[in-house]
């Protein structure tokens, strides 16, 4: 029965995506990050339902009257990174060394392009605050339900094991799920304090405590120090610093007091420095993928190079990664540098910076403005997120994190719409200054 009824809200959804693809947008990404298919367990498990709106969406998207001017200069970045993943797909195909994977980088690369595909149609039709604002409400409906059910699962076993993202997602490993909810803490915390409505608010930070206490159950060492850089972020612009570290003290207190024993050796050992196999093998990796770029500088070995024993094998030590531990890179700037050379890596950080350094000054904008104040908490939020995302994702492999790209289309979205509101504040004045003149004369 739950499988039916998950099918008929994304078939009745399919055709109304079609004529109003924003709506597609927002069933797309309740799909991408809540993975309402995973709660049934016949004909909706494995339905391939992230497609079935996409397509539509994409179609509608085509025709839709009203679209924004999607040239900015991380927009630009953005395509220049797509293009070249492409390009790279396909140098590694006259390469002998990198023909054993060649085949799994252009499935990859099909399923990157939908991601890209998607990101695009978002810039293209959240044209208002008001679609910004729902966007971010299903991101955050999504993630706080997630974590809501895995804070219930971990107190209901007591934390001795471990909390996992939806099956056959993005989020799917412990590490990544752990990325995507440090992702959404400072947009919990932000939209919480913009929300006008009481209820809003309060369901938003509690929700936003569940994420945390997810982010504690899913063992990942990277997503403390992830947990660590938000709060640290969040109190260094909060004009209340010392209460703010009294309750990042208050925070540490209770989770040092409730986790279990298992729990705390694991995060003890990462504390004190000490490196276990998984750092080792991850250092050695690291290594490998330098030496590699050695060898080719500009293209790097394209997509899934880590994981093809034949190709990456001989650019580590010998035994130091068994072929059963080539997992990937461990890190998105070794991804890109590997997979993409030091062009791919180039195009990632420029996207990175500009999105970072164009959130800064959105807000600065906002502080003098009170026409365009109602984007602070925006660029706030999306300033700390993509932190989050640049430390907690120095230790995982997840260049291509789909989360990561709607956030930068989301920093896209936010610089238009100001931009739009400013044009028009200029315009009203000189239509003032217009009249001025005319009634002096």
């Amino acid at each position: 029965m739950r499988d039916y009824f998950i099918l008929a809200i994304i078939l009745l959804s399919a055709p109304a995506a079609l004529f109003s693809p924003y709506y597609g947008v927002l069933v797309w990404s309740w799909i991408a990050y809540f993975n309402p298919h995973r709660y049934g367990w016949g004909i909706a498990h494995n339905a391939p339902v992230a497609l079935m709106i996409a397509v539509p969406t994409l179609i509608g998207t085509i025709f839709a009257r009203r679209n924004n001017h999607v040239v900015t200069r991380e927009s630009v970045l953005l395509l220049m990174l797509w293009m070249w993943l492409a390009l790279t797909t396909y140098y590694i195909r006259s390469v002998p060394l990198f023909t054993g994977h060649a085949q799994d980088a252009t499935v990859h690369l099909e399923n990157i392009s939908k991601i890209f595909l998607m990101t695009i149609a978002s810039i293209l039709l959240v044209s208002s605050r008001e679609k910004l604002r729902v966007l971010v409400l299903v991101i955050l409906g999504s993630f706080g339900l997630r974590a809501l059910f895995a804070t219930l699962f971990f107190i209901k076993t007591g934390g001795q094991y471990i909390v996992w993202g939806p099956e056959g997602s993005f989020l799917e490993d412990n590490n990544d799920f752990a990325l995507g909810l440090n992702m959404t803490i400072p947009m919990f915390f932000y939209m919480a304090r913009a929300e006008s409505q009481r209820w809003v608010r309060m369901t938003l930070r509690f929700l936003m405590v569940c994420v945390i206490a997810s982010i504690v159950g899913t063992y990942s060492r990277g997503g403390l120090v992830g947990l660590t850089v938000v709060a640290l972020a969040i109190v260094a612009k909060s004009r209340r610093k010392i209460q703010g570290m009294l309750l990042v003290g208050i925070a540490v207190t209770v989770i040092a007091t409730v986790t279990t024993a298992q729990w705390k050796n694991r995060m003890d050992t990462f504390a004190l420095g000490t490196l276990d196999d998984s750092a080792e093998a991850r250092l050695a990796i690291w290594r490998g993928g330098w030496n590699l770029v050695k060898d080719y500088p500009l293209t790097g070995g394209g997509l899934d190079v880590y994981t093809d024993p034949s190709a990456f094998s001989q650019y580590i030590p010998a035994g130091a990664v068994p072929e059963s531990g080539l997992h990937g890179a461990h890190s998105i700037y070794f991804q890109m540098l590997g997979e993409q050379g030091l062009v791919g890596l180039g195009l990632f950080l420029a996207l990175l910076g500009t999105c970072y350094m164009t959130t800064r000054k959105l807000g600065k904008a906002a502080r003098r403005s009170p026409q365009v104040e109602w984007a602070r908490p925006y660029s706030d939020m999306f300033q700390v997120t993509l932190l989050a995302y640049m430390s907690n994702g120095a230790t995982l492999g997840r260049a291509y994190f789909d989360f990561f790209y709607q956030v930068v289309a989301c920093v896209i979205i936010l610089k238009i719409l100001v931009q739009r509101d400013r044009r028009s504040l200029a315009a009203v004045g000189d239509d003032v200054v217009s009249e001025v003149e005319l009634v002096a004369t």
